[in-house]
């Protein structure tokens, strides 16, 4: 499942906890489908973060000025 689908998802079910008269179980049952959606979406986001944050150090390293630079 991407991330986008587990938004999706997660919008879906609390849609339907908003509007939809529904019973304590099944209730009870969309909201621990919500929480292991949101622990997923909060997993995927970490593991972005942690390639974006490589990518930037990478970009740094390209930025740094060597010395040689500095002696021309």
């Amino acid at each position: 499942m991407t991330y986008e689908e587990t938004v999706e998802k997660l919008e879906e079910i609390v849609e339907k906890l908003n509007r939809d008269k529904i019973g304590i179980e099944e209730s009870l049952s969309l909201y621990s489908e919500g929480i292991e959606l949101a622990k997923l979406g909060l997993k995927e986001l970490n593991a972005f973060k942690g390639k974006i944050e490589l990518l930037n150090k990478d970009l740094s390293l390209l930025e740094t000025p060597t010395e040689t630079d500095d002696e021309e």
